[in-house]
């Protein structure tokens, strides 16, 4: 029987227990942060305390998400067979946790340890229990992160560069990224920045920060280029 990644309700779905482990760490971080950003005044009330309410909704994020990531189909471990029979390497690993939890209870204090051992302890089963198709989804998460990535670079670009040189750059780069790659498509992206440029820069004249390639050309060129490109 196959036991492959589907639909089944029994069974994990892709991104199922790296979303909900994202979520955990998430709400794990914000309750280790309550004590420096919320306050326990004295003599007031107990449910009229700036911590009280925080408390509560961050720590029922903490709970429910733990309880629905315990309860996920998940599929088993699966470690080399030198692993799986080496008792050393069990007791081994044991032992790490338990030092590492010793050493932040000893830094910190046994309760402002405790959400950041819960932590590394999120992070370590979501190790152990994800799936390759839980990688394929968070590269398709982490996608949408390269198309802020292009905006970064050319905003970064164009007061070194140059609006018009940047510009027609992008657009050709972008129109191969998205598949367009024959010689028609990139002539329109050149025509395309070509025509951004001069709308906005030489007929609407919005204020685009000069190039400073641009002071390298003769005098006559570099007013021109810097007014209008």
């Amino acid at each position: 029987m196959s036991d492959d990644i589907s639909e089944h309700p029994d069974r994990p779905q892709r991104g199922q227990v790296l979303f909900a482990a994202l979520f955990l760490i998430c709400a794990t971080m914000l309750i280790a942060a309550l004590g420096s950003q919320t306050k326990w005044l004295d003599g007031k009330d107990f449910f009229a305390q700036p911590r009280f309410w925080p408390a509560i909704g961050v720590g029922g994020m903490v709970l429910f998400t733990a309880l629905h990531f315990w309860h996920l189909p998940r599929k088993p471990r699966r470690l080399p067979r030198w692993m799986r029979e080496a008792d050393w390497l069990q007791w081994a690993e044991s032992l790490f946790w338990g030092v590492l939890a010793l050493a932040l209870s000893l830094w910190l204090g046994p309760i402002k340890a405790a959400p950041y051992v819960f932590l590394v302890a999120t992070i370590r089963v979501t190790w152990l229990y994800q799936h390759w198709t839980d990688r394929r989804e968070a590269k398709v998460w982490a996608s949408v992160a390269e198309w802020a990535g292009w905006f970064l670079v050319y905003v970064l670009l164009v007061p070194i560069i140059g609006y018009l040189p940047v510009t027609v750059a992008f657009t050709m780069l972008l129109t191969w990224r998205v598949g367009y790659r024959d010689r028609i498509m990139m002539i329109s992206a050149v025509l395309f920045a070509i025509a951004v440029v001069l709308v906005f820069k030489s007929f609407l004249q919005v204020k685009i920060p000069g190039s400073s390639l641009y002071e390298y050309l003769p005098d006559a060129l570099r007013s021109f280029f810097i007014l209008n490109f």
